[in-house]
């Protein structure tokens, strides 16, 4: 094993700097970094199995004066770890690793989809085909349709917004609002305009106004 040699060299070369120009696998033990510099405690188990190596700054696809990608290790995540210069009291973390006590997130290999998933459950997928972009939250479970749950964006396709039974589905051929109830609120005019327009009500229907009513049309029918 890898880690086998690194320790065999190390203890070869006791009272001397230590230098290691590959990589080794560690262990995330801490993530509360005093200084809240984004860095995380490692441990590595062909350096030290009892103790850690100190804390370890971590690699991200960009940084920035507050911004960039954070994402950061977890307790007891498995990453891989390098030296500046070969240096253990320089370490950083360069990635993360599944294994078998922290699989992926969904069977592998997943076909024409990529996938953020927070430990909590929450995430966001790409489909390959046909192209979709989905967000979902761990409450949220499959719409009877089939469609993923969530917000799912379909370029030239459908866009879907779920929240319970409520869902609110956007096609080329027009506007679909399914819920519960539904509850209209402006402070302003509402203004509908289509070739035409019917209202049906399983149960009693109310129209009711403050001020006055006007119905103007060619005929009028009241049954």
């Amino acid at each position: 094993m890898i880690e086998d040699t690194i320790h065999d060299l190390l203890e070869g070369i006791a009272g001397t700097d230590r230098k290691i120009y590959g990589v080794v696998v560690g262990v995330v033990v801490d993530v509360l970094d005093p200084l809240m510099l984004g860095r995380v405690k490692v441990r590595v188990p062909a350096i030290d199995p009892l103790d850690d190596i100190g804390w370890a700054r971590v690699s991200t696809p960009m940084t920035g004066f507050l911004s960039g990608h954070y994402m950061l290790p977890t307790l007891a995540d498995e990453v891989l770890v390098a030296f500046e210069s070969g240096d253990v009291k320089a370490p950083v973390v360069i990635g993360s690793l599944w294994n078998a006590t922290h699989p992926p997130p969904f069977p592998t290999p997943l076909i024409g989809e990529r996938v953020i998933r927070t430990p909590e459950g929450s995430q966001l997928g790409f489909r390959m085909v046909p192209p979709a972009v989905t967000l979902t939250t761990p409450d949220m479970t499959p719409a009877a349709t089939g469609f993923p749950p969530g917000i799912t964006i379909a370029s030239n396709e459908m866009i879907t917004l779920m929240c319970g039974p409520t869902q609110i589905i956007l096609t080329p051929a027009g506007l679909t609002i399914t819920a519960p109830s539904v509850i209209i609120n402006s402070s302003g005019p509402i203004t509908e305009t289509a070739s035409s327009v019917s209202t049906m009500a399983s149960g009693a229907a109310t129209v009711a106004a403050f001020g006055s009513i006007s119905i103007t049309a060619p005929m009028v029918t009241i049954n």
